[in-house]
């Protein structure tokens, strides 16, 4: 008895397997049902409860008729729920009759007709319809009552790829939405009925085990679509990022000429820096708006592009860019400024910039999120941490340039400090030289002198060596210094002029006139004795009686002036380095760089004359 039961029990199993597997669904309404559910975005849904349906707004009774027609007309083609035709309040379908259209805003901030229907499997505590009457005979209002009731029984529709081949149909979307009375024909009641079935979930398993090829051609017929938008379907980054970035580098070069002709005209650099930020933040707007709207347009179907609002993408970006990031940056570069004052340690201050540009931004963004509760949920803090990882991005990437922006500064500062010191060491050594080639000069002029006197007039030749005395002994007192008073040098000139008088006897006069108030100025050593015994060995010493030498140490409205005069022969042409002058020339030119000069004249009164300007 239990091997027999077992028996039939098997028996039963395999029966019921082969009916199964013999069952042919037929290909209409099925290859519709199987198109319609295989849609990647709303695929089939239905009512899980019985309607109750309500009428509402400018109907009559003619209007009531009808929907009660249609009531039952569907309610015989529908077997898990019941369709009813009623007037209390606890419909969960409403039918508004209007005389205007309604319209709402969706989540793209433009304007769209309301419309109804099934979009989940949970089914409608309740929805409404709308029907439009004005300007429709009494058969367009019963078609549309029609076709809309019939509609929201049924969330789907076609693919849209396929809808240009398809039969009219209240699924068909392109159909549909450009014919809102258009009637409910017996594939479409097919569809319904088969849906509403007791049997419909397993009938559909069955109908994609026996048309697979329906499902395959639409998944060739989608790969064919994507296969000629390659592109900007599948890489829509790949086809904006050049662009992109040519418009960037253009934006980035206007902005760097402009900050170039404000910072001759703007001194100040807080307004300035405001001014080239404002001008960044417009172009980086157009820039976010650009790309956002080519991308849309690229990869969102043209219906529901149709619905994006530019105008909406500008409002959003202009705020967050000049209420959000523009006193930011603000913040940013006061924070930079100072991490540059605190500290000269390149590693120190890398880090600083690579925490200010990274967790400062961050910890803000954070902050704007969870006051206006959006950081909720595990969408919220995915895009949270997508934000974490580009900002953190952006901060190593200027960390790592602002590394060697630092390092480089540091190395052309220790640069410049290197070769500040070696020019000061070669101007020092120039000196050096140029003063130790006076004295030996000197010193063989004076030697000379005192032994032409030596056996001519005793007196003379002591007091010349007395003067000479003098002289070194001022030279002794200030070796190794690089400059000296006007009053010390006159009174070494002074000097050095009576050794000079003496050897020349009546043939050599002088006068010099100095200003008081310059007696204590300082200027480079040996400056003005090159300039006196220039006179005296080229000027002089060629004259037979009568000579006369004059020094002028003045204030004029350049500078100070320092003039030499004397009535020997006329100075040649040019100058030439046998007059003893270049060192006076070179001492100028270290000590003053452009600051002073010298010239000459021969007429109405030969002199040299020096200028060295405050």
């Amino acid at each position: 008895m239990k091997k027999l039961r077992s028996f039939l029990l098997l028996l039963l199993l395999v029966t019921k397997g082969y009916s199964q597997e013999q069952e042919k669904l037929p290909e209409q309404p099925w290859k519709d049902i199987l198109e319609m559910n295989s849609h990647e975005y709303s695929p089939i849904t239905k009512w899980a409860t019985d309607i109750d349906i309500k009428l509402e707004g400018l109907y009559t009774e003619a209007d009531s008729l009808v929907v009660s027609q249609i009531t039952r007309k569907l309610d015989s083609i529908t077997e898990t729920i019941s369709i009813t035709f009623t007037n209390t309040e606890d419909a969960n379908l409403r039918i508004h009759f209007l005389d205007t259209l309604v319209r709402v805003k969706n989540k793209f901030n433009s304007t769209t007709t309301i419309r109804y229907g099934p979009n989940s499997g949970n089914g409608y505590k309740s929805a409404d319809l709308y029907v439009y009457k004005i300007d429709q005979t009494d058969l367009e209002v019963r078609n549309t009552l029609e076709s809309k009731i019939a509609k929201s029984l049924i969330g789907g529709s076609f693919i849209l790829s396929f809808t240009e081949q398809k039969r009219s149909s209240i699924f068909n979307p392109l159909v549909a939405s450009n014919n809102s009375n258009n009637p409910l024909n017996k594939e479409d009641i097919a569809i319904i009925k088969e849906v509403y079935g007791k049997n419909y979930d397993r009938r559909l398993k069955i109908a994609e085990e026996q048309y697979k090829y329906v499902l395959r051609n639409i998944r060739n017929e989608e790969i064919s679509q994507r296969k000629k938008s390659i592109w900007w379907v599948k890489n829509p980054i790949s086809i904006l990022i050049l662009p992109t970035i040519i418009l960037l580098l253009v934006f980035v070069f206007i902005i760097k000429k402009i900050n170039q002709a404000l910072t001759t005209k703007i001194k100040h650099d807080w307004f300035r820096f405001g001014i080239i930020s404002f001008i960044g933040l417009l172009f980086a707007n157009v820039l976010i708006v650009l790309f956002t709207s080519v991308y849309d347009f690229i990869t969102m179907p043209p219906y529901q592009y149709s619905s994006v609002s530019i105008i909406g993408k500008i409002k959003r970006s202009t705020i967050i860019l000049f209420v959000l990031v523009f006193p930011f940056l603000f913040l940013l570069r006061y924070i930079e400024l100072r991490i540059t004052k605190s500290t000269r340690k390149i590693l120190t201050k890398t880090s600083l910039i690579f925490l200010s540009t990274g967790f400062l931004p961050f910890i803000i963004i954070s902050l704007l999120m969870y006051f206006t509760n959006n950081l909720t949920g595990d969408h919220s803090y995915y895009f949270l941490s997508q934000i974490f990882l580009l900002i953190m991005t952006f901060a190593s990437i200027r960390a790592f340039i602002s590394y060697f922006i630092f390092k480089e500064r540091s190395l052309i500062v220790e640069n410049e400090m290197q070769l500040s010191h070696l020019r000061e060491l070669k101007t020092s050594a120039e000196l050096k030289a140029l003063q130790s080639q006076i004295n030996p000069h000197f010193l063989y002029n004076a030697l000379n002198s005192i032994a032409s006197l030596a056996h001519k007039n005793a007196d003379k030749t002591e007091k010349m060596a007395l003067s000479l005395s003098d002289l070194f002994k001022y030279t002794i007192n200030r070796k190794g210094k690089k400059d000296s008073t006007i009053g010390d040098e006159v009174e070494m000139v002074k000097n050095y002029l009576e050794v000079e008088q003496i050897r020349f006897d009546d043939r050599l006069n002088f006068t010099i006139e100095v200003d008081p108030s310059l007696e204590n100025t300082k200027i480079p050593m040996f400056l003005i004795q090159p300039l006196i015994e220039n006179a005296v060995k080229h000027g002089i010493s060629k004259l037979e009686n009568n000579g006369q030498i004059t020094l002028r140490i003045q204030k004029s409205e350049a500078g100070i002036t320092i003039i030499v005069e004397d009535n020997g022969p006329h100075f040649p042409e040019g100058l030439v380095s046998g007059h003893g002058l270049q060192t006076v020339f070179d001492l100028l030119r270290l000590t003053y760089k452009e600051k002073a000069s010298i010239s000459w004249k021969n007429t109405p009164t030969k002199q040299i004359k020096i200028t060295i300007e405050n």
